[in-house]
């Protein structure tokens, strides 16, 4: 049964991630850092204007994407990491995490949702910033399979979950390819995570609920969201079975982070190292 966690109204909840029983997320659009430990919610931070993402840092505390860069933050500290110069002013952050060896990959979107002037970025520990993709217009969920052979992407206008072979090593992504259609579905694909038997579960922003889906491309099972803008998915809890959603505040139930429990696990978040 799915249950609402977090009482507190936020604007876009969105970038929920789970690290030593805590669950971090983010409101874009009012700028907060919030979490969820013990059932006790707070806003942590407020950076400014739109808080994309977050991660775990390495050197203790958080790393965030904010405004035109990358952040620590820890306790009371802020402090700008990386900014990225070349910087196209039609765009703003959205979804990023953090792969096995600790890279940060962030994409960009479209203010206006409509054209494909946002890309795929990825951040090295010797703070080198790499696009990876471009022609983008909502860059979205990104994920990888359980041996990171694989890496899942989703620019949320395709309604399309895409599949690149990854290079752990070199960090390198290639022969991108349709791993589901989602075309069927109201809504559209938007954040994602994967599960501890390589399922990927996808959230459906207008679509109210949530994807789990096959390695090979099926669809295997559905929840339903009383939010319909249902923005991003990760596991959490003692044991890693407990389903943690974000919604958008566009009608009553949305806002809110909901629960649910499932029978299979989810993974543990990686560290970013930059």
């Amino acid at each position: 049964m799915i249950k609402k966690v977090v009482d507190n109204k936020g604007r876009l909840y969105e970038g929920p991630v789970w690290y030593r029983d805590t669950l971090y997320f983010v409101d874009i659009l009012r700028g907060e850092i919030h979490s969820l430990r013990h059932g006790k919610h707070e806003i942590m931070k407020k950076i400014g204007s739109y808080v994309s993402s977050l991660q775990p840092y390495k050197k203790g505390g958080l790393i965030v994407t904010s405004g035109r860069g990358f952040y620590h933050v820890i306790g009371d500290d802020i402090r700008l990491i990386y900014e990225v110069r070349d910087w196209d002013s039609r765009n703003r952050f959205n979804d990023g995490k953090c792969d096995a060896m600790g890279r940060y990959w962030v994409g960009t979107m479209n203010l206006e949702e409509k054209y494909p002037t946002g890309a795929l970025f990825v951040l090295d520990k010797h703070l080198q910033l790499r696009k990876v993709l471009e022609g983008v217009t909502i860059s979205n969920g990104l994920g990888w399979n359980i041996d990171n052979t694989k890496m899942y992407y989703i620019d949320s206008p395709t309604k399309k979950v895409f599949e690149f072979a990854f290079n752990l090593t070199s960090g390198e992504i290639r022969d991108r390819k349709v791993l589901v259609d989602l075309t069927r579905y109201d809504g559209v694909p938007d954040g994602m995570t994967v599960d501890s038997e390589g399922y990927l579960w996808v959230a459906l922003y207008g679509g109210g609920r949530v994807l789990r889906i096959s390695p090979k491309g099926e669809i295997v099972g559905e929840i339903r969201v009383p939010a319909s803008h249902t923005t991003s998915v990760t596991f959490g809890g003692p044991d890693l079975k407990t389903l943690f959603i974000t919604t958008a505040n566009d009608e009553p139930d949305g806002g809110y982070v909901y629960a649910v429990e499932s029978d299979v696990k989810g993974t543990e978040t990686f560290e970013c190292d930059v």
